[in-house]
């Protein structure tokens, strides 16, 4: 039903493209994607392909979209269930047939294949004239997210790379896909043979917005969390790219990682900005905290010393001290390790913030911000237990903990690159692995805002930028194999340090989170009052979806999941809902969205 023979010619005047017969027809149009993992600009991009549940082996594809840019063919897919690790721990192959034509490439499922993409192996084969030639990440600008574990992924691939232009003969057009579960075993999408269709049309999608590299306000506080690959600040070579960077980006606090020697650095760090004083906290295994606000205290937060603290005295900027957290995380295939260093940090902090037991005096509600390279290159529940303080050994470490101020989970932000819709932090051109969001901010939404946060990746910047930050192309490319993470506390006089929402004064509904979501999504609430509590959930029409709370609570907090399912157990349509709280006659109503 959806092999290549029933493609429609593209209608004249039509900027975008329509494929497939009668019922079974798509308009393929560009969307503007960034390749993030948060997959909120997917809503509008219509579903090429569900597939049949039920039909795989230890994996179930679920739904596909598919989409592109001048520079990218972009697909979305999805599981029914289980979590999965695109870069390790599969068997899972991409087949594309660049020409439209099953009798070239390697034939697979009804289609020819010019590439063939094993993600678990991270490398794949190009089919061409009859030769087959073996593929690396760099050979397709292969870029995938998210990094860790999901029941979900976004893939780029460029458009001019050598399978899809088949080594520069042609402009991809046209042609199909096959997911395989196990090379040609397992769940196949589409389960027809004859592959899923796609079209490239010729409409324009717009560029990114550059983020500039200045400040909002002048008076935010700018930190930079930076990763300098084997101290790099002191190699000879390398170090007049950072002394570029830093210098464009003109931090206030500054968090290295993967600096061990400490003898130099706060006098190199001086000397780039000798108008304001520097002071430094270098104590911990590689981790350095630099600012020109004075360091009050600081201390090593973990067994490992992979994780430090240093309180900086910001009395007269915030009113209150700002704590900073700076992480370098277990490396690489050491998930066990990494666990163990998250769920130790989340025990230590609870027993810090409920029993004041923590390593120094912390006022009650000091904003907080945690950056640095936590290496999540593998189970998501590490991220999950700094972000939601949900610690996987709680023998070892103690229950659960909520981790901001106000008993609710602290804020994973997304940056992105300033000139380009990416959000991976690592890249490495030789290395098997594609690029990858390995580095992190967490902040505490209930005390900070945030102004302007980005990725600085001067190979993707214009020349006008460059020059006008007296940057060079190749400056984040020479100086580490990971990028700079800015982040801007605003200070304005609507934002800024916000008490009244450490102690919630209302009933609260807050936001869920993940949003947009695939397989479960997290609803906290604040109850002002005991009384009469119901939660539902309601689609776009008002209609009955689900009811998750009906019963008498106490005044507090709690926090709601919700897998995606009707009050029969049943899997939604993906799309948009509400979820309605009432506490003794009075409502609240939020919205989320559902992606399968």
């Amino acid at each position: 039903m959806h092999s290549k023979n029933l493609l429609r010619k593209r209608p004249k005047g039509l900027r975008c493209s329509f494929i497939g017969p009668f019922i079974f027809t798509y308009l393929f149009c560009g969307h503007p994607i960034s390749i993030d993992g948060k997959f909120e600009d997917w809503v509008d991009v219509p579903v090429a392909y569900n597939d049949t549940e039920g039909d795989g082996l230890s994996a179930d594809y679920s739904s596909l979209k598919i989409t592109y840019d001048s520079q990218f063919l972009f697909i979305y897919f999805n599981f029914y269930n289980g979590d999965f690790l695109m870069q390790d721990w599969n068997d899972f192959h991409l087949y594309i047939d660049a020409d439209n034509d099953s009798s070239t490439g390697y034939f697979v499922h009804g289609i020819g294949a010019e590439l063939d993409w094993t993600f678990g192996n991270r490398s794949g084969y190009k089919y061409f004239d009859g030769q087959q030639t073996e593929l690396y990440q760099n050979d397709l600008t292969l870029r995938i997210a998210p990094t860790i574990t999901s029941t979900e992924f976004e893939i780029a691939i460029a458009r001019d790379s050598a399978p899809l232009t088949m080594n520069g003969s042609q402009s991809l057009n046209e042609g199909t896909l096959v997911f395989s579960e196990i090379e040609e075993d397992g769940d196949l999408v589409p389960d027809e043979s004859g592959g899923i269709p796609f079209s490239i049309g010729d409409d324009i999608v717009p560029l990114p917005q550059p983020i500039t590299l200045e400040r909002s306000n002048e008076q935010d506080i700018r930190l930079v969390s930076y990763n300098t690959w084997n101290e790099g600040i002191l190699d000879s070579d390398r170090q007049i790219h950072f002394k570029r960077i830093l210098q464009a980006l003109d931090p206030d606090v500054i968090a290295l990682q993967e600096h061990g020697d400490w003898n130099d650095i706060e006098n190199i760090i001086q000397s780039w900005f000798p108008s304001e004083e520097w002071h430094a906290s270098w104590t911990y295994n590689d981790l350095v905290v630099l600012s020109r606000f004075p360091i009050t205290h600081d201390a090593n937060m973990i067994s490992s010393e992979r994780t430090m603290a240093a309180l900086l005295d910001t009395e007269d900027e915030l009113g209150k001290d700002l704590l900073i957290f700076n992480s370098h995380l277990s490396c690489c295939d050491n998930n066990e390790g990494r666990q163990q260093q998250v769920d130790e940090f989340a025990g230590v902090w609870r027993d810090w913030v409920t029993n004041e037991s923590g390593p120094f005096a912390l006022e009650y509600g000091t904003p907080f911000v945690h950056v640095g390279d936590f290496n999540y290159v593998g189970y998501r529940q590490q991220v999950e237990t700094i972000r939601d303080g949900d610690i996987e050994d709680e023998v070892q470490y103690g229950n659960d903990f909520l981790p901001d101020w106000d008993s609710t989970a602290i804020i994973d932000l997304f940056p992105r690159h300033t000139h380009k819709r990416m959000g991976y932090t690592w890249r490495k051109d030789g290395s098997s692995f594609n690029p990858g969001k390995l580095d992190y901010v967490f902040y505490s939404d209930a005390t900070i805002d945030t102004a302007k946060y980005y990725i600085l990746n001067t190979l993707a910047m214009d020349d006008i930028a460059l020059d006008y930050h007296e940057l060079q192309w190749d400056d984040t490319q020479v100086a580490s194999d990971h990028l700079p993470l800015v982040l801007d506390i605003s200070l304005n006089d609507d934002v800024g340090i916000n008490q009244s929402k450490i102690v919630p004064i209302s009933t609260i509904l807050y936001p869920n989170y993940p949003n947009p979501f695939n397989s479960r999504t997290v609803i906290p609430i604040y109850l002002q009052d005991p009384g009469m509590v119901e939660l539902s959930i309601v689609d776009v029409k008002g209609r009955f979806i689900n009811r998750l709370i009906h019963g008498n609570r106490q005044k507090g907090n709690l926090t709601i999941n919700w897998d995606g399912t009707n009050d029969k157990g049943q899997n939604v349509n993906s799309g948009v809902y509400f979820y309605l709280l009432k506490l003794n006659g009075i409502s609240h109503i939020n919205k989320m969205i559902f992606l399968k």
